[in-house]
């Protein structure tokens, strides 16, 4: 039987982690065959270069964010001291106004409505507005701070600001190294050095032909048939299988890869003769694919005995049904 060819075409179809699975199996299998082949040692090289390139990008591309997390830390605790903060004035806010405390109350909580303070402002906005409004609060002389009792709120709130603007220093230097398209870049990289190796490996095959070559392709190929099936069929992953060659999980053949039908146990249904389906299965007079049935004529049987679908041939043509009249 001729050697089948190896293909590079199942992998374009694979979603990115399956992708860097897979290819990886390849290149793996590249790294522990033993070759004097200036060629195939030239092509394994491009591939684990490849795969090299690939893994990086997709470790950018999926790699976690912990600047992210770690802003909406800090941005957080920075919201609780300004809202402390603006509710303690508030509070100041419901004293007569012959208090010499609500006046200064009132000063410091224009500051929120001069910069327009809210905490649903954006991570630099919001951190930006808290750094000014701490240097309005802290000109000299202009707001009595300890009296209102802010002013280790403030400073705490000023203090998580400026570790935010930090933050989004980070984030945008690790946002700017990704660089749009260089996964998708990468794959076809990985692909086109693969495809380069398998035409070589193909080419061996057929003129240079050895037990050891062989042992390797097999085992690509096992690779593209279960990348095929897991990752690519939508079919399920037991039953009928085209890796399995068309056998079930328990034997007999499916209907298509030819041959008849077997029930799960193969054969005859598990009580046999006298059951609803004794005699031959629903499917076992003559399947979509051809296969004889037998009709049994018992009158001991129940309505459906013998098998009511046995015999005969289908509209795909198959076997003859034939006739065993019991006299009893």
């Amino acid at each position: 039987m001729a050697q089948k060819t190896l293909t590079t075409s199942f992998l374009s179809r694979l979603s990115v982690a399956n992708h860097d699975g897979v290819t990886q199996q390849i290149c793996d299998r590249f790294t522990a065959f033993q070759t004097d082949n200036s060629m195939l040692v030239e092509a394994f090289a491009a591939v684990t270069a490849a795969r090299t390139a690939e893994d990086i990008a997709y470790k950018r591309f999926s790699g976690k964010d912990f600047a992210s997390d770690d802003l909406k830390k800090e941005d957080r605790l920075e919201d609780q001291y300004m809202s402390a903060s603006r509710a303690i004035l508030n509070g100041f806010l419901y004293l007569p106004d012959s208090e010499p405390l609500r006046r200064k109350a009132e000063m410091a909580v224009q500051v929120y409505k001069d910069f327009q303070f809210s905490t649903s402002d954006g991570f630099e906005a919001e951190a930006r507005k808290t750094v000014n409004m701490y240097r309005e609060w802290t000109t000299p002389d202009k707001y009595d701070l300890d009296a209102l009792g802010i002013r280790p709120w403030i400073e705490k709130a000023n203090l998580q600001a400026e570790k935010v603007l930090q933050l989004v220093t980070v984030r945008v230097d690790t946002e700017s190294a990704k660089v749009k398209g260089e996964l998708a870049e990468a794959r076809k990289v990985t692909d086109a050095a693969i495809r380069r190796a398998y035409d070589i490996l193909n080419a061996l095959a057929v003129l240079q032909p050895s037990a050891e070559l062989t042992a390797l392709i097999n085992v690509l190929l096992s690779i593209e048939d279960r990348a095929k099936l897991y990752y690519i069929s939508s079919g399920s992953n037991s039953g009928s299988s085209s890796s399995n060659n068309g056998q079930t999980e328990n034997g007999g053949t499916t209907p298509e890869n030819g041959g008849g039908t077997n029930t799960e146990q193969g054969g005859g249904t598990e009580q046999g003769g006298g059951t609803e389906q004794g005699g031959g299965t629903e499917q076992g007079g003559g399947t979509e694919n051809g296969g004889n049935g037998t009709l049994i004529d018992d009158p001991e049987l129940d309505d459906n005995g013998g098998g009511q679908n046995g015999g005969g041939s289908n509209d795909n043509g198959g076997g003859n049904g034939t006739l065993i009249d019991d006299g009893e």
